[in-house]
């Protein structure tokens, strides 16, 4: 069995670290920092080690010995945030200072392998750990008294495949059509907070699922508003939400031999002002994850990735205490 320890034992004093922590400033370790200080890791992993152990998962994925769930989850953390491979982010583990210090490792310590990491995502991915991880922080970023749930933003993004089409590799992924041209992959579906950003829900599904299919599991009765584009228009879906005294900022949509009012189209403009936000989420994951697309040739694990990134985005959000 190979040995991935990290040996520069002379790096982990005391005084190097006082001198790294103080001389060395850079916006990627100060990031770091306060995400690792920010974060309640081991309330976050309690409930994930409680659904693993009702899974009867054995103690170790990797057939090696066990890690904690906390440095699990700070690797995949690490992994969405600078966009890394399996192979890459062990490399960077044993190399970037900044990245042995958010994961608490020594010189005595082993780091995982992207054996290791491969195992534990299909873990995460297939119990649906993802979604709890996501869960768990959103709790923690209500008490931080980031998510104020007077409206919810709903909306989705496109996500190409990994797999090219007719490959047969991906089961999962689908067609679909937007504005006239053809996409094979998935949808990744989220609420986000119509005041702070904040991403509140997720979903994700092959691309040929209607946005408006999800839209009764992005939304909650404690809303006191729902926006939305003119693709979730639907007048039984407005009607249900005036009853509960909820306010409707989905976009009218015109119809053939129908078309919008000026009255409509003034409201349309209004509501866009507001609805236009939630693309700010998924523009961070492009730009700034470089997530564009599907790394994986399954849902679960290509959920799993979407899911992260959502997280990523709340961090930056708590981080900067603005979206």
């Amino acid at each position: 069995m190979r040995s991935n320890k990290i040996h520069n034992v002379d790096l982990f004093t005391h005084a190097a670290n006082v001198h790294f922590q103080k001389h060395i400033k850079t916006k990627s370790k100060n990031a770091l920092e306060i995400i690792k200080a920010q974060v309640d890791w081991d309330k976050l992993a309690a409930p994930l080690a409680d659904k693993i152990a009702q899974s009867k998962q054995p103690k170790s994925p990797a057939g090696r010995e066990s890690f904690s769930l906390v440095l699990i989850i700070k690797c995949f953390i690490l992994q969405s945030i600078y966009g890394l491979s399996d192979p890459r982010l062990e490399e960077e583990i044993a190399d970037r200072r900044s990245f042995q210090m958010f994961l608490d490792l020594t010189s005595a310590d082993s780091i995982p392998d992207e054996t290791t990491i491969c195992r534990y995502r299909e873990l995460f991915a297939r119990l649906g750990l993802d979604k709890e991880l996501f869960n768990g922080y959103k709790e923690q970023l209500k008490k931080q008294g980031l998510v104020v749930g007077k409206g919810r933003i709903v909306d989705a993004t496109l996500k190409q495949a990994q797999a090219k089409p007719g490959s047969k590799r991906d089961q999962h992924a689908r067609f679909t059509k937007k504005r006239g041209k053809s996409y094979y992959g998935y949808k990744g579906h989220i609420a986000s907070d119509s005041e702070s950003n904040v991403i509140l829900d997720v979903e994700f599904t092959p691309a040929n699922i209607h946005d408006s299919a999800v839209f009764d599991k992005l939304i909650i009765d404690e809303e006191r508003a729902i926006f939305a584009d003119k693709g979730y228009a639907n007048q039984n879906r407005k009607k249900q939400l005036r009853s509960k005294g909820v306010y409707c900022g989905i976009l009218d949509k015109g119809y053939r031999n129908r078309s919008l009012s000026d009255k409509q189209k003034k409201r349309n403009k209004r509501l866009s002002s507001i609805r236009n936000a939630v693309e700010r989420p998924f523009a961070f994951m492009k730009q700034v994850l470089g997530y564009d697309r599907c790394r994986y040739y399954d849902q679960d694990r290509n959920r799993f990735e979407f899911v992260l990134s959502a997280i990523v985005y709340n961090m930056r959000c708590s981080i900067t205490q603005t979206c």
